[in-house]
């Protein structure tokens, strides 16, 4: 074991320094230093502005396919595995070897980016603070009258919006990509934050897959790429965009990034986008205010929506209900594990807070 170290030195200095490094950022970012935020302002943005720019043209998720190809290359190196198993045993030790100092040296680096381009943010100032919101304890009465303001909202929005066949909001003739990257910098306009360039979302191919694991978008951190579920119902698609473009600017939380999503929809030129960000946010106000006992209430301002409304949650829950799988069920526990492991310690639960956001922004107006 000693000599195979000598032998390749390099290759554990090289694993090692990627840990170290990776490591130090993120006990840097969890600190009380203010290293994440002036990383999220100063630093950041390099990502996006290079990785992002370079593949934004290409009309498909590169990250997809990478990880297309990782499954593949996965799939051969185990027939791989396997022939050397039965026909080339001499030779066995020897491919082992040269697969465990692959992984040594390309596991760090993966770690390494991934710091950069994603974990560090977790530490930033959060959006509420920034933004200067009154962020506190909120009665059941307030959250009863910001959802009577957003069914407000949505009836007015409604009267707009073009309809499919089912009486729900349709995408035909929406230019998303335009409409989407519009809505985030016109909100940058107001929180510098949110300023400058944005690459195209893309949508993913094989997005039965993503409905499968319950995943209406993805950031990926490896590619600076905003992607998103092409198959979900027409009115969570412009939200779900914006959500994934608030990552790219380094607005990693969750329950952040759905906020901004809410603002970008709702400030947007495009009725589509005034609507979909609208229901969207409606919809998580309107299950708190459920679970705060008040479901006298919520049926009364369920029963004010307009009829658009009303067929866009039925849609939504008829698609997703085919999805309840174990499959979604891991996924959701994977996902879980991960929110709780970057210091969102509600987990999955923590989508709940952007009522929150939405309660201190509705007190600010």
């Amino acid at each position: 074991m000693i000599s195979y170290c000598k032998r390749h030195l390099k290759c554990f200095f090289w694993a090692g320094s990627m840990a170290a490094a990776a490591l130090l950022f993120l006990l840097l970012s969890r600190g009380e230093t203010g290293f994440a935020q002036w990383y999220a302002v100063h630093i950041f943005p390099f990502f996006p502005n290079t990785i992002g720019r370079l593949l934004s043209p290409l009309p498909f998720s590169v990250y997809e396919f990478i990880l297309y190809g990782l499954f593949l290359g996965l799939l051969g190196f185990l027939g791989t595995l396997l022939f050397f198993v039965f026909c080339r045993r001499t030779k066995l030790k020897a491919l082992l070897s040269r697969f465990f100092r692959l992984l040594l040296c390309a596991a760090p680096a993966v770690f390494l980016l991934l710091t950069l381009t994603c974990l560090i943010n977790y530490g930033r100032l959060s959006f509420g603070v920034a933004a200067g919101y009154e962020m506190r304890d909120s009665s059941a009465a307030e959250l009863e009258a910001l959802c009577e303001d957003l069914a407000a909202q949505a009836n007015e929005f409604a009267a707009e919006i073009p309809t499919g066949p089912a009486g729900g909001l349709s995408l035909n003739g929406v230019d998303l990509k335009k409409q989407t990257k519009e809505a985030m910098k016109n909100l940058g306009k107001q929180y510098p934050s949110l300023s400058g360039y944005y690459p195209n979302p893309k949508p993913v191919t094989f997005s039965w897959g993503m409905s499968h694991l319950r995943l209406t978008g993805m950031f990926s951190p490896f590619t600076v790429e905003a992607n998103y579920n092409r198959d979900i119902p027409d009115y969570e698609i412009p939200y779900t965009v914006c959500h994934e473009l608030a990552h790219l600017k380094g607005w990693i939380r969750e329950d952040e990034a759905g906020f901004i999503a809410y603002l970008a929809c709702r400030e947007s030129s495009d009725p589509a986008l005034r609507y979909s960000g609208t229901l969207n946010a409606l919809s998580y106000a309107m299950n708190a205010l459920y679970s705060a006992g008040r479901q006298d209430s919520y049926w009364r301002i369920y029963e004010s929506l307009p009829e658009q409304a009303k067929q866009d949650y039925r849609s939504s829950n008829a698609y997703w209900k085919q999805f309840e799988t174990k499959v979604a069920e891991v996924s959701t526990a994977l996902n879980d594990g991960y929110l709780k492991a970057n210091a969102q310690s509600d987990g999955v639960q923590s989508y709940g807070r952007m009522v929150d956001l939405l309660l201190a922004e509705w007190r600010s107006r």
